[in-house]
């Protein structure tokens, strides 16, 4: 059917072309017809007098019925009444609407318009139709629909995750991130996923973190973030892992540029790290309890067999001296059944020396002993109110020796530190812990604000059962220092009693970065000579 219809003379435009009017208006009137959208004028009261090919192709309505039809034949009830309201305030004054209705079809199937509708204008200026163009976004809003419902779900997927995870780009700078990012940010003094890329990069290297970016892999690896505001340490695991994505430049819409991102995730094993800590420092007392049991135990029976060795001798000197004068002294069947007896009871202390289990020599960490040491006395420290500092060299180089029994001695220094404080009432309850290079040397110095020792008592301490514990006090006294002048010895190292700053005593060990252990005999016999022993 051949379509056909008058122009307005509101629109007060003409076209003109070198064929004159005519060919210009049909030329006109063929792009409007073929104009791939509804496309329809009506009158100041909404009632249709011309409508195009694609209106009747969108709508489902001919021509001829809805000619002289109001606009209101395509309104579905759902659109909200504010919305026409505001549609008619607009083009009744002269200005362009654009928005989107929901209409109906001639079949009654709903679709979404996206419209715009703009006055036209006589010569004089005045409004005398409207015209509307119209497009069905229905698809359009379905697929933009489902596109955001997707992404609404995977930020609620990412942000229901108890797993911290950031986009990096290039610059590592965080471009998405989730809820438990967002909290765990709030934790840091600097941006999370910059700690952990740093001791990555300390691990790995920062050529692994650059091969990341640009190869498509994904590692898993654990790092240590210290908490500094918290002044706490807590332990993450992370994985990266790359990405491609488009930068969006007009530039690249034919020939795309995919910019290199990291995916961090994050996931926080502080409690589990914590857990097994506990349970590795509890190990720790048990194994170090027996240990220093078997210590307190072979050092009580040397020390025993040391105090009967001198009257032996003496019995046995004058048994000796006796018989080159005379043989036939009363009490000398006596004095040698005594004799006899004693050295008797001395082997039999021996033989029940308790032997102790052999520990291989190893490159140790005399921090992490430390460290060690003051979690085992974590909660004596808590119930006596009494503050531990340490002070560690960073760097400090690790020295051959055995860890359990240098575990064992460090334990004892400060187990008497505390107790020189507790038992001394001081009102001053401090305790430092340090350790430093000096030379070729390791230094462990143990400082309290405890009672100190006299000068008059600096060479008894190490002398057998001498203390300055109470005498009502429980565990085994005189046995502390003893115990800590063997395993130094043995680490061919020197332990110097001394005035701390703190007004108490400082304990200072000196072990050598490559010191070989002595061995045990030697050891014995140089504490049996020198008579080392006691605690403080």
């Amino acid at each position: 059917m051949t379509k056909s219809f008058t122009v307005p003379a509101a629109s007060g435009r003409t076209l003109e072309s070198e064929a004159g009017p005519a060919s210009s208006l049909n030329q006109m009137v063929q792009i409007v017809e073929q104009a791939p959208m509804a496309i329809s004028i009506s009158d100041m009261k909404a009632n249709i007098v011309y409508v195009n090919e694609g209106f009747s192709r969108i709508t489902g309505y001919e021509v001829d019925e809805v000619v002289g039809c109001n606009h209101s034949i395509l309104s579905y009830r759902t659109t909200p009444s504010q919305v026409y309201q505001s549609l008619w305030s607009a083009i009744t004054a002269g200005e362009c609407w654009q928005g989107r209705l929901i209409n109906r079809r001639k079949s009654g199937e709903r679709y979404l318009a996206d419209v715009t509708i703009s006055p036209l204008r006589d010569d004089l200026g005045e409004i005398t139709h409207f015209m509307g163009m119209h497009r069905d976004v229905t698809e359009t809003h379905a697929m933009n629909t489902r596109l955001n419902n997707q992404n609404t779900v995977v930020e609620a997927v990412l942000n229901a995750a108890p797993v911290a995870i950031a986009l990096l780009d290039e610059k590592h700078n965080v471009v998405l991130d989730n809820l438990a990012y967002k909290a765990l940010a709030a934790d840091f003094d600097n941006e999370p996923a910059y700690e952990v890329l740093t001791r990555l990069k300390q691990q790995l290297g920062v050529d692994a973190i650059r091969k990341l970016m640009t190869a498509n892999y994904a590692e898993g690896h654990s790092v240590s973030v210290d908490m500094k505001r918290q002044q706490d340490q807590r332990w993450f695991s992370c994985r990266v892992s790359s990405l491609s994505v488009d930068d969006g430049d007009v530039d690249g819409y034919f020939t795309p540029k995919p910019q290199p991102h990291l995916i961090l995730a994050i996931s926080e094993y502080t409690r589990e790290k914590r857990h097994i800590e506990r349970q590795r420092i509890s190990e720790l007392q048990r194994s170090t309890a027996e240990s220093e049991m078997m210590h307190a135990m072979q050092e009580t029976l040397h020390a025993a067999i040391h105090q009967m060795q001198g009257p032996i001798n003496m019995i046995e000197a004058a048994v000796t001296m006796m018989c080159r004068t005379t043989k036939q002294c009363p009490g000398m069947d006596a004095m040698e059944d005594a004799l006899r007896t004693g050295a008797e009871s001395v082997e039999q202390l021996k033989l029940a020396l308790p032997e102790r289990a052999s520990e291989a020599t190893q490159p140790v960490n005399v921090n992490q002993l430390i460290h060690d040491i003051s979690a085992m006395a974590t909660e004596r420290l808590l119930a006596r109110s009494i503050p531990l500092q340490l002070s560690l060299m960073a760097t400090l180089p690790s020295i051959n020796g055995q860890p359990s029994r240098l575990r064992v001695a460090l334990k004892q220094l400060l187990d008497n530190a505390i107790d020189a404080i507790d038992f001394s009432k001081s009102s001053q309850r401090q305790i430092l812990i340090s350790s430093f290079l000096d030379h070729d040397e390791v230094v462990i110095t143990f400082d309290d604000s405890g009672p100190g020792v006299d000068k008059s008592r600096k060479l008894k301490i190490f002398q057998p059962f001498v203390s300055t514990k109470p005498a009502t006090s429980s565990g085994c006294r005189g046995i502390g220092l003893s115990i800590v002048q063997q395993v130094i010895n043995e680490h061919s190292g020197t332990i110097d009693i001394q005035e701390s700053d703190f007004g108490g005593c400082c304990a200072r060990l000196v072990i050598p970065k490559r010191g070989q252990m002595a061995e045990r005999g030697a050891s014995f016999i140089s504490n049996a000579v020198m008579g080392e022993g006691g605690d403080v």
